[in-house]
Order: C-alpha cells, then structure tokens, then sequence
C-alpha cells in the first residue's frame, strides 16, 4: 500500500540522518491538560523542546492524531479530516533551518521522486534567513518562494500579537501545485490564493524565540525545529490524485458502503467521504480507550459516531452498519498498527452498541418532542423552543430538521437563530476546552536541574540516598523544619510512586533523631517526589538519608495488583478475548478494575469469574517480572492497558501460564499469599465500560464475615436460625465422630514402604471439605506417613494427598505427588508440600493414583538408602 511505503520511507530517510524513530502516542496526550486529543507530532515533545534530555536530540514520528476544529468542513474539502497521521522530524537544539530545509528537499525529489517543478514554499516575511537558504542553497527560483505573514507563516498563529507565552518562530511550508487548469485559473496565482491550486503539504516550524508578555519575544539559547506533513496529502499527491479521499486510504471504506447502499440515488460524495473520515477517527479514539459519554473527549466520539449515523441514513441505511466497517479499517491500517485486528470485535461491539442506542432514539422522536416541548406555556415561546430545540440536538443528537418538522405540524413557532446562537456558544466551549491553555508548554517541576530519580523499590524495603532537592508550596528550598509539609526528592528510593492504577508507598525518610513521615509519593516525569511532613527534627539538601516504607502496606497493595492481573485472566475466560482493561484502582485494602464490556454480568457469570480466580490462586503459581524489548512483548501477545505509553524496554509480569501483561507495578513472588478474592460489586462505568470491584486475602475474609452477620442481623426469623445453627452444630459433631471412626478404621490398613506408612482409602458420598478434614485426622494420629485419600461424589472423583511433617526434610512434596495423581483421575491439583488436593472426573481410577503414588515412594526410599 502506497501510504505503508511512505511512511516507512520517511522514518528510515530520518534514521538515516541520526533521528532516534519515536512510536505514535496516543490520541489521549499524557500529563498533558492543554490539549482534548493529540493534534500534531511535536505535542508528545513538549519535555525535550524546554530542554529535558530523554537521551536524543533528533526524532522522527508517523503520529496518530485528531482535530474537531474543521469538522464541518470535513467531506466537503478534498483534505480536511478528524484523524489523520503527521509524518514529522524534530530537533532539541541541534540541526536548525538549513538542515531542515536541504533534508525536506533531499527527501521530495531524491526518494519520493517528485518533480521540481511541481513544488513552491512559503517563508515567513521577516524570515530572510530561511529564504536565503531556499534561493540559494536549494536553488529555488524566487518567483516560486512567497513571503508571507504572522497568520499563515508563524508558529502558533499570530502569536507575536496574540500569544500565547511560550516557545514560537517562523514556519516554512511546501506546496504541490496541481497546474493552472485547476483552480482560480489566473495567469498569477501562487500559494497565497486558496482556490485549490496549491496544497501545502509539508510545514517546517523554526522554534527560535520565547514569546513573553507584551509579545516581546528573546531568542531561545536552544533552537529547535518542529515539521510536520500529513500522510494523507501525500499519498494523494503520489498516487496522483486530487482529492484525499480517493486514495487507498479511504477507498475500501467508501466502497463498502456503496455496495451496501439500499438508497443509490442518495448518494452524495461529500456524505461518503465524511463518513470514511469519521470512522477513522472513531476506530482510533477507542482504540486508545476513549469511550463514548457525555463530556470530554467520550462526547466528541459520540458525535461522530452520530453524525455518521445520520449521513448513512440519508443514503438509506436504517440499521446499524457502522459498526461494520470497523474491520477494513483494521486492514487498511494493519502494517502500523497489527494489533488494531486483535481489537476489532471488541471496537465494533461498543460502535454496534453506541448506534442503536442512537437509532432508538431516533425512533422515539414523537414522544420526545412531546415531553421536551410540554414545558412551552404557549405556542410562541419561540426563544425558549429554540433553546430547547439546541438540548435535543446537543444531547441527543436529533437533527434539527426533525426537531423543525414537527414544530411545524403542531404551529410551534421556532426562532432559528437561539438554536445557532447556541450551537456557536457550545463550539466555543469545546474549542477552549480542545486548544491550548496558558503557556505553549506547561511541564512543571523541569526547572529543576536534577536527574532521574533510580527506582530500586522492586527488590528493597529501604535504602540508603541523598536528599536531592526540597519543595514547599511549589518553591525549592534548601531546609525543613518540624511541622514543614514539603516534597522531597532523593537520588535513588524504595518508593514506589503512583502509577498504572496503584497507590503510591508510604513510609519514613530519616536520618538518625530526625524523622519525615512520607503519606504519599509521586512521580513527574523521571522525579519521584515523596510527599510528607517534618515529625522530629529538620532536614537540609544534601543530605544522606534512609528511606524506608511500609512494608505491611505494601505487600496488601502488591496482593491486590497480582489479583488484577488473575481477575482480567478470568474475565477474558469466562466472558471473551474482548475484555480489555480500561482502568484500575490498586490500594492496601481494595482492588477496582474497567473493562471493556457491553452489559451487566449475571449472577452465574460472576460466580463463575470468582470460582476461576481463586482456582488460580490455589495453584501456587509463581509470579515473574521481566525486563524485555517492546517487539518482544508484543510478539508474546503480553496484554498492554490501553492508555500507557510503552518505551523501547518494558516491563512484563507473567502469573504461571494464565497472565501475561505490560506492567511496571509491585507484585507477589506466588499468588498463595493472595488467599482468596471476593467480588463485592459489579456495575456500569461508561458506555461499553464495566467496572469489577473486590477484596483479598484478610479484607476478603473480613467481607464474608460481614456479610454474613448483615445477613443474620437482618432475618426475622433469628429464633429459627439460632435453631439451624444449634443443629449444624450438632451435625458437625455427629460428622466429626464418624469421620473420627473412619480414620481409625483406615489407619488399620497401613502398608509399610520400608519405613514409610503409606496410607491410601476410597470413601464413598464425601465432599472435598469433609475428605481434607479426615486427612487432617489421620495425620494427627500418624507419623512418617504418606496419606492419599480419594472420595466419590455425584460422578465427581476428589483426591487429597497428607504428608507429615517429618518426611518433608526427606523429599517427600505432596504438591508433586497430586500432580501425577490428578492426570489419572482426569483432573489437576495443587496445595503445598505438606497437603495438596485434586478434582477429577475419573474416579474409577482411584486405583491407578494409589498405585502412582506408592511407585513414587519407592522410587524415593530407594534412593534414600
């Protein structure tokens, strides 16, 4: 595909000059609140173009982005989209206009072999420099280099008048010009008219100035380059076409829907076109774990996906087919994105789900129209109809075509200009909540000149470092006293800030009497801040201290992440590979996970989630983290949240052969110490978004417990429980003389294995409960034995393995014996050394256990003697 090779082209034509190839962020920019989407490559620089060093000073993107600003241009432009890709190479202070301006040119005509002739540029007015460099070291004609101004050639537009503070410059831009006959068709046309002629297809941003108030702008003692070209523009200009919209990139999609198409006389290029761009930007939006809602970035997915669902019902489709698409935009972009495909089903469940919803209420006009208009006192309340008419349309995307129809039939009168009076004031809300706020850069705490803080927290409680910086109330100081709440940067810690869902440590820092208690840590960029407060004494910069946390705390948080990683395994289990995570909580008393889900799990299903989880938990699985390359990860199919942003080397943690996922977290060595896990809730996050939440280990046992008295308290028939209870009482003690009798009946059959007793008995009707409880029995009454029990019940076999204590310096594993065992019953087991116990469904191969077991004690005495 033409676009597959571009992109490739440029990014290995950068590498080739010394450019480190940086993957796409995400739509949603992290630790970046003065942007809805990302917009353009160089948002996901901000850090290195003020001058942080993250170990390049060269990179080159193809990256994924999004604009609502033009929507309603989108499909009625050959080049205007909501989602599009920026090819962009960037300099942190290194190569500057020259460079830039020669590669752009080396790149256009040596690789991608465009003539000459076909391209122009534009320079900033004031920019002598950069035209300079065009005539004369490009050799480009002048007639063919336009000088223009702040508007179209600064960088952000008119900012020297306007703002925003922050880093700006002069900007270059290259133009492909499609010949005079298209256009205004003027004998003099360049880039400076907007008829068509001339597409820019390339922008070179020269960072070269710090804008501050009163728009005096001073040079940047760093100067920085910034370019981007849209990969759309340039397939189309390769593959010779006018219009974006008719290259390979959106064909397929336009094509499917044409041979769909119930209404073919309705079709209309500018609808076809807008809803192959929007399907786009919705797949994408998703895809990075956006999900439709009511605000935010959920309500602009919302919109579009409504927008496109009232085009495709203007060419005639009345049911969902949206969602339908969702796979060629997979394929189209499998070479960038391969694991778009794994995504599909789930991506076109939540779309399927969004349009029928929409649809239904499309259906459900008449009554809505009734009740919204009912408040209308009289029929020429034509303001208010206005305003409300802007409600139905705002909030459930009722066309308002519809809306006037109606208020025609009933002799409403409706003034037209409230609806867009307050369509254009709800735009302009989303435009200030979508655009840049404050400084064009706006990453705190980089004014500090301090390196990375060394995170050793996976294998240490506490350590030994230095007392890096100190801040209070945003300022650094240089000492702190009794009572002083400050944040403290050390050069290396045993903290773990919060991230990926879990809580940050708590703890002490001290240094001999004087003592900061940490209540929090955090982390900002590569600094890890421990937030506290001054208990004992006072502390300075530069000093050696000992950093040490909670370690109870933290082995609760660390049980509760490991059963994150166990309940996302047994929810992809029980309810599909569609289950990803959205979201997640992790704290010392509880665990909160999202997921992608699209309706309520029933009783049976979240029983069933619970039964698999814990069904893990028993078999001692061993948890293990690795450090491994990216690629690798990926390939393994490790399971990655969908909002993180992964380097080159990642961190993997793997729970026996049920779990692998990205995770940077504190974990367990084996998921024994997890106990048991115990859902207490389950409900609805957003649209197509669950949320499960649960406890472990002694909280969940504490929850059962609780249950279990609410449930008491609440009965009104107390007497009769006490009643029950009395007689289960009763039960038990009859229970425990008979299986008191059994084990000595069993003990009577000892087989004597040189010095070992081997004891092994089938029972009948026992559950697995009462068969571990006469285990126990027979071990108290026993020594240097080896017992197998194995008990048949509804057609099920239970087997359970003892071993006392003095054999286990010997060799003797249970957990290895119920192993073997188990394959012959036709099930699998687990437990500890000392005690381990199997479900089958063969119990008429008790015997054939028994005779494993006994083969393996031989085996072992032998070698013992």
């Amino acid at each position: 595909m033409q676009a597959d090779i571009l992109r490739d082209k440029f990014l290995q034509f950068f590498k080739s000059k010394g450019h480190k190839i940086v993957a796409s962020d995400s739509l949603v920019p992290k630790d970046d609140p003065t942007v809805l989407f990302t917009p353009a490559g160089m948002n996901q620089f901000k850090k290195e173009f003020l001058g942080y060093d993250s170990g390049f000073k060269r990179a080159a993107t193809s990256q994924r982005c999004l604009r609502t600003d033009d929507l309603e241009k989108v499909g009625k432009t050959s080049s205007h989209h909501t989602f599009f890709e920026m090819l962009g190479n960037f300099s942190f202070g290194d190569y500057f206009k020259e460079e830039a301006i020669l590669w752009s040119w080396e790149f256009l005509l040596k690789e991608l072999k465009i003539k000459e002739d076909k391209l122009w540029v534009s320079v900033y007015k004031e920019d002598t420099e950069a035209y300079t460099i065009w005539k004369d070291k490009v050799g480009l004609p002048e007639k063919k280099i336009v000088r223009l101004g702040d508007k179209d050639n600064f960088w952000p537009a008119e900012a020297k008048t306007k703002g925003p503070n922050g880093p700006c410059g002069p900007c270059s831009e290259i133009f492909y010009d499609f010949g005079a006959d298209v256009g205004c068709k003027e004998m003099v046309c360049d880039p400076s008219c907007s008829c068509g002629r001339f597409v820019e297809i390339w922008n070179l941003v020269f960072t070269q100035f710090n804008r501050k108030d009163n728009g005096v702008l001073e040079p940047l003692p760093n100067k920085n380059i910034d370019t981007g070209m849209g990969l759309e523009r340039l397939t189309a200009i390769t593959e010779e076409k006018h219009n974006n919209f008719e290259t390979e990139l959106f064909q397929p999609v336009i094509k499917e829907i044409k041979r769909e198409a119930v209404d073919c006389e309705q079709l209309s290029t500018g609808v076809l076109y807008a809803i192959a761009d929007h399907i786009r930007a919705i797949v994408f939006s998703i895809y990075d774990g956006v999900m439709p809602s009511n605000e935010g970035r959920g309500y602009v997915i919302r919109k579009l996906i409504r927008k496109s669902v009232l085009n495709l019902r203007a060419i005639g489709f009345k049911k969902p087919f949206l969602n339908r698409l969702v796979a060629l935009v997979a394929e189209i972009m499998h070479k960038p994105y391969p694991d778009l495909k794994d995504r599909q089903e789930s991506i076109a469940a939540i779309i399927l789900n969004e349009e029928k919803t929409f649809i239904n209420t499309l259906s459900s006009t008449q009554e809505l129209f009734r009740q919204k208009f009912s408040i209308l006192k009289n029929k020429g309340e034509a303001d208010t109809a206005g305003k409300i008419a802007f409600e139905l349309y705002d909030t459930y995307g009722i066309p308002l075509d519809l809306t006037k129809d109606w208020l025609k039939a009933e002799g409403i009168s409706f003034n037209e200009n409230v609806f867009y009076q307050e369509l254009n004031a709800q735009r302009d809300r989303s435009r200030v909540k979508s655009s840049m706020k404050g400084d064009v850069f706006d990453v705190k705490g980089l004014g500090l000149k301090i390196g990375a803080t060394q995170f050793i927290g996976y294998d240490k409680n506490s350590n030994v470092a230095k007392v890096e910086a100190m801040l209070k109330d945003g300022k650094e100081i240089d000492s702190a006293l009794a009572g002083d709440e400050l944040q403290v940067i050390l050069n290396e810690t045993c903290f773990y800030p919060e991230s990926g869902g879990q809580v940050g440590d708590t703890g002490e820092i001290s240094n001999g009497t004087n003592v900061l208690k940490i209540t929090d840590t955090k982390k900002l960029d590569n600094v890890i801040l421990h937030i506290g407060k001054v208990k004992f004494g006072s502390f300075k910069k530069g000093d050696t201290v000992k950093a040490a946390i909670n370690t109870e705390r933290r082995l609760l948080i660390s049980c509760n992440h490991t059963a994150t990683h166990i309940l996302q395994a047994a929810l992809r289990k029980i309810l599909g590979d569609h289950v990803q995570q959205q979201g997640s909580l992790v704290t010392e008393s509880k665990l909160r996970f999202d997921f992608t889900h699209f309706k309520p799990l029933t009783k049976e299903e979240l029983v069933k989630v619970e039964e698999v989880a814990n069904s893990c938990i028993l078999k001692n699985l061993d948890v293990r983290a690795a450090e491994m390359e990216l690629k690798e990860a990926k390939r393994l199919k490790a399971l990655a949240f969908f909002a993180e942003k992964y380097s080159e080397k990642v961190r993997v943690i793997s729970v026996g052969d049920i779990s692998l996922e990205f995770c940077g977290g504190a974990h367990l060595s084996n998921t024994t110490d997890i106990g048991l896990i115990k859902i207490v809730h389950e409900g609805s996050v957003a649209s197509g978004i669950r949320r499960i939440e649960a406890v472990t280990a002694e909280c969940a046992r504490a929850y059962i417990q609780e249950e279990i008295v609410k449930a008491s308290e609440e009965s009104k028939k107390r007497e009769e429980l006490l009643k029950l209870k009395e007689e289960g009482k009763k039960a038990e003690a009859k229970a425990k003389l008979v299986l008191e009798k059994l084990a000595y009946e069993i003990l009577s059959k000892v087989e004597k294995l040189k010095n070992i007793n081997f004891i092994h008995h089938e029972v009948n009707d026992l559950d697995m409960a009462a068969l571990r409880r006469l285990t126990d029995l027979v071990k108290e009454k026993s020594k240097s034995s080896v017992i197998v029990l194995g008990a048949k019940e509804l057609g099920r076999a239970y087997l359970v393995i003892g071993v006392t204590d003095d054999l286990l310096s010997k060799g003797f594993d249970a957990l290895m014996l119920i192993k073997k065992a188990a394959e012959l019953i036709g099930g699998s087991g687990g437990g500890r050394k000392d005690f381990a116990q199997a479900g089958g469904s063969k119990p008429e191969n008790f015997r054939l256990a028994f005779d494993e077991v006994k083969g393996i004690i031989i085996a072992l005495t032998k070698e013992g003697s």
